[in-house]
């Protein structure tokens, strides 16, 4: 199938094009799967011009708040023949604080992409651009190729977030005596962050965060890791035999699409809007349902039967989020009646 020319603008550094990265799209979770569904540009919004933007027929343009006025004026100045979507990536609630320029770029954009279902209302309540909860594209059919057998998997639980982000999790499982780990940053050493990191952290040691993180914890059933890229993520994590993670954002549930995958059961909230659509059965009603997250991952490890009811998530379920159908659904949403 052939696509408009699309091209997709984020924060994250450089300019490439989905035939430039293909193996990147076996584990793309997040915006930039647009560019493989779609097979399109990814370009820094530092980077995006007048001029850099011409041609595309479609500009899907993620609205991080550092530029947002820059995404206003090139929205709309924009040729009448090219598409805005503007993509809300990350918490609703970044969007429920008073800011400059957010409804100015939702009216002069001709699609709001919505990633959380229950923060549709209040998106359409702030602009007559139609608002779709449409979300990301999830490979996962490529994903499921990761998934561990039950048998070999380590009784270990992996907790979800940043560690000195949120301990949440940690404490609603600390208990239980089983092994945990987690992820944290790693200072970067470049040339382009050498003198921001010497100033903010006074360190250029690369396991400052994870050994301030060991500090904070001073537990010896967790493992703290440094952050890997998603390939080794995945390999480090799928064999894993529980994850947990009390999100409080209304975003896109990621890491529930990715147990999911993998056939990992995960407990999480239900402000992702996934929980209860993948795992039913394990999700708790807020952030601070410690107990509840508790007696779910008590019964995992204790009953067998639950365990494998829960991780058996059939590939069919992941239907409505192939990179095909995803990308039908974006298309379809900007056409007119």
């Amino acid at each position: 199938m052939s696509y408009p020319r699309v091209v997709l603008l984020h924060w994250n550094r450089g300019r490439w094009s989905a035939s430039e990265r293909r193996e990147q799209a076996a584990t793309e979770n997040s915006c930039e799967s647009w560019v493989f569904a779609l097979d399109g540009d990814f370009l820094n919004t530092d980077l995006a011009t007048a001029t850099a933007i011409e041609g595309y027929d479609i500009v899907i343009a993620n609205a991080d708040y550092i530029h947002l006025e820059k995404l206003r004026s090139l929205a709309e100045s924009r040729p009448s023949t090219c598409k805005w979507v503007t993509l809300i990536e990350g918490d609703a609630h970044d969007f429920a604080r008073p800011r400059p320029h957010v409804r100015e770029l939702f009216d002069a954009s001709d699609l709001i992409n919505c990633i959380n279902r229950y923060t549709v209302d209040f998106l359409q309540s702030m602009t007559k651009t139609p608002v779709r909860f449409i979300g990301f594209p999830y490979p996962a059919e490529e994903m499921r190729k990761r998934s561990v057998p039950f048998e070999q998997r380590r009784r270990e639980i992996f907790l979800a977030p940043m560690l000195l982000g949120r301990w949440s999790e940690f404490h609603a499982a600390r208990s239980l005596g089983y092994p945990m780990f987690g992820y944290e940053r790693k200072i970067s050493r470049t040339w382009r962050n050498l003198a921001k990191n010497v100033r903010t952290h006074r360190s250029l040691d690369r396991d400052l965060y994870t050994k301030r993180a060991g500090s904070l914890y001073n537990d010896p059933n967790l493992t703290v890791r440094r952050e890997v890229p998603l390939s080794d993520f995945f390999e480090q994590t799928a064999g894993s035999y529980v994850w947990l993670n009390l999100d409080p954002r209304y975003t896109w549930g990621r890491y529930i699409l990715d147990a999911a995958a993998l056939r990992i059961p995960i407990v999480t909230t239900r402000s992702t809007g996934q929980a209860e659509e993948f795992f039913p059965a394990l999700t708790v009603e807020h952030e601070f349902a410690t107990e509840h997250a508790q007696s779910l991952i008590r019964r995992l490890f204790d009953d067998d039967a639950f365990y494998r009811e829960c991780a058996d998530v059939p590939l069919e379920a992941f239907e409505h989020l192939r990179p095909e159908v995803k990308a039908r659904q974006m298309i379809d949403a900007l056409t007119p009646p």
